[in-house]
């Protein structure tokens, strides 16, 4: 009976321990991992590059930084690359192109810096392109 109850403990310990989540990376001074102002980040493959589209819906963003990373974007180690900044206009959509980046699975968000200095980080979304 002891024996069964000590494996219960542990294991109750080792599903808790499991089910704790992992904190983001912070990605720089006064970030914020939300998706306040973002309705949408998208990724496909065009030719041999990838298109990153997102829409933001706040008006007080001041531009845009795109960045890419081969990690698990999970990983608080993991180093995002900007691959474009794109400044903010009149328009809620924007895209922009990764021309060719390297074959596999490529993630990608976009980092909003506000007029107040503070920025938001979209979701992460991901492609996977095999070869060129």
């Amino acid at each position: 009976m002891k024996k069964l109850t000590i494996f219960a403990i542990t294991m109750m310990v080792f599903f808790s321990i499991g089910a704790t989540p992992i904190p983001e990376k912070n990605p720089g001074k006064n970030a914020n991992k939300s998706a306040d102002g973002f309705s949408f980040i998208r990724t496909h493959r065009q030719g041999k590059g990838a298109v990153v589209s997102w829409s933001f819906s706040t008006s007080n963003a001041s531009g845009f930084a795109v960045q890419r990373t081969y990690e698990d974007p999970t990983d608080p180690a993991s180093i995002w690359v900007d691959i474009c900044d794109t400044p903010c206009n009149s328009s809620r959509s924007y895209k922009t192109h990764d021309d060719p980046p390297y074959p596999g699975v490529i993630n990608y968000r976009v980092m909003a810096v506000m007029s107040d200095g503070n920025s938001v980080l979209s979701d992460v979304s991901t492609i996977k392109i095999t070869s060129h």
